[in-house]
């Protein structure tokens, strides 16, 4: 694959080109690791897609609902 250099805004932002993008299944979310002077971008499943197969139809007490699915988001994101 190589290298490429990008550019950082004063946000600390960066843009992934869209190629690799592509052949990297990048989507919405990536997991960032810092390790041997070096950043490491995984592609990882956004954990809102999987939090949508386990809502429940019909759900009555939308706030203690969307409690429970950040709580489920959070675990799912620090599995990675």
């Amino acid at each position: 694959m190589g290298e490429t250099a990008v550019r950082v805004d004063e946000k600390g932002r960066l843009v992934i080109p869209s190629k690799i993008r592509r052949e990297m299944g990048i989507k919405k979310v990536v997991t960032m690791k810092v390790e041997r002077g070096g950043i490491l971008l995984i592609p990882t499943a956004d954990p809102l897609e999987s939090l949508g197969r386990v809502v429940v139809k019909g759900t009555k007490d939308v706030e203690t609902e969307i409690r429970r699915l950040r709580q489920i988001a959070q675990r799912e994101l620090s599995k990675q």
